[in-house]
C-alpha cells in the first residue's frame, strides 16, 4: 500500500491549506505534513518543539500558552506571527491532547497562512468554492476508506444513520443536513494516520494512540477555511467527546458537546460495532443495542440515545439499510 498511501497524501496536500504538526508530551515531533515543513523553514517560525525552535528562545506567549495547556487551564490557544520579509501572517493554533485519565499527552499545532485564507474567500466565489472543496473532500474520504476493506463505505453508512437521527431530533432541515455532511467527512483527519495504524490488528502504542486521536482536530482544520463549513468542522472536532467528559480532544461533557457531535458519536459507534474490523468480528445488532444502552448517560447523550435505540427497534435503522445513497 506504500504507493497508494503516497498518492493519497499528495491528493490531501492539494486540498489541505493548513500545516499540521503533532508532538508528544515531551514536545518531540512525531508527525508533520508538508505545509508545516514548508512554514517551519521560516527563520522566525515560533514553535515550542525543540526540533523546530532552533537556537532562538520560544516567545513568551507560546511558553505561557504551553504551560496552560499542560496544566489544563486551557484546551487551546493561538498566536500570530508576521514574516516581515515576505509579508505573510501566520496563525498557529495549539491544542492539547489528553489521555483518558486527563493527563497531558501531547500537542497538535494547526498553522495557517491568513493571507492565503483571504484569497480562498474572495467575493463572488464562496458557493462554487464550497462545492468544489466538499467534492474534493468526499473524493479524499473515499480514497482513505479504499485503503482498507474493513472501513470501505463506513462514512457513507454513518452519514445515512446520522442524517436519519438528526431529522428526528433537530428542528431544522438545514441542521440535519450539516450533521449528515459532517458524518460523511468525519474521518477526513485520518489522512495524517499511516496505513499501518489503520490496519493494525494489535493494540496501538501510546504514540500511535496520540497520532490516531489527532484526527478530529485535523479534520476540523481542513474544513475551517470555508466559512460555510464552520458548523460542520465543529461537529467533526467534537465527535469523540463523551457525555461524561472522558472523551477527546477537549474533554467536553453533557450539553456543552455540540448536538450534531452527539448524534454523530452514536452513528459512528454503531456502524463500527456492527462492521468487521481487523481486530474483531462484527457484533450482532442486538448486542450492539445492549452495549449502547449501557452507555447512555456515560458515553452518549441519554435522550438522543433513546431515540436512536427506538429507531433500531422500529426498523428505521438496520444494517441492511445503512448503506443509503453513496
Amino acid at each position: 500500500m506504500e504507493g497508494d498511501e503516497k498518492s493519497l497524501l499528495c491528493l490531501a496536500l492539494d486540498w489541505m491549506p493548513a500545516g499540521v504538526t503533532v508532538a508528544d508530551a515531551g514536545d518531540h515531533i512525531i508527525a508533520m505534513n508538508e505545509q508545516a515543513k514548508r512554514m517551519a523553514g521560516q527563520d522566525n517560525f515560533h514553535r515550542p518543539f525543540p526540533p523546530l525552535s532552533g537556537h532562538a528562545p520560544c516567545p513568551d506567549d507560546v511558553d505561557r500558552g504551553m504551560k496552560n495547556l499542560r496544566a489544563g487551564i486551557m484546551t487551546e490557544f493561538a498566536v500570530m506571527q508576521e514574516d516581515l520579509a515576505t509579508g505573510h501572517v501566520y496563525q498557529h493554533r495549539y491544542s492539547a491532547m489528553r489521555s483518558q485519565d486527563g493527563t497531558f499527552a501531547g500537542t497538535v499545532v494547526i498553522s495557517r497562512d491568513t493571507a492565503a485564507r483571504s484569497r480562498e474567500r474572495a467575493p463572488g466565489e464562496p458557493e462554487e468554492l464550497r462545492e468544489r472543496f466538499v467534492d474534493g473532500m468526499i473524493t479524499l474520504v473515499n480514497a482513505l476508506e479504499a485503503r482498507d476493506r474493513y472501513t470501505c463505505g463506513h462514512s457513507s453508512r454513518v452519514a445515512w444513520i446520522a442524517g436519519a437521527v438528526a431529522r428526528k431530533v433537530l428542528p431544522h432541515t438545514a441542521d440535519s443536513m450539516e450533521v449528515e455532511l459532517a458524518a460523511r467527512l468525519h474521518d477526513i483527519g485520518k489522512v495524517v494516520v499511516p496505513d499501518r495504524l489503520l490496519d493494525k490488528p494489535s493494540s496501538l502504542t501510546p504514540d500511535e494512540i496520540l497520532l490516531m486521536d489527532t484526527h478530529p482536530l485535523v479534520g476540523e482544520s481542513i474544513l475551517r477555511p470555508i466559512a460555510e463549513l464552520r458548523t460542520v468542522a465543529s461537529i467533526i472536532r467534537s465527535h469523540h467527546e463523551r457525555w461524561d467528559g472522558k472523551g477527546y480532544p477537549d474533554g467536553l461533557s453533557g450539553e456543552s458537546i455540540p448536538v450534531g457531535s452527539r448524534v454523530l458519536a452514536l452513528a459512528d459507534t454503531f456502524d463500527a460495532m456492527t462492521s468487521q474490523r481487523p481486530y474483531r468480528e462484527a457484533i450482532p445488532v442486538p448486542d450492539a443495542q445492549e452495549e449502547i444502552a449501557t452507555q447512555l448517560g456515560h458515553q452518549f447523550d441519554p435522550d438522543i440515545g433513546e431515540t436512536f435505540l427506538d429507531m433500531i427497534r422500529s426498523g428505521e435503522i438496520e444494517p441492511a439499510r445503512q448503506a443509503g445513497p453513496t
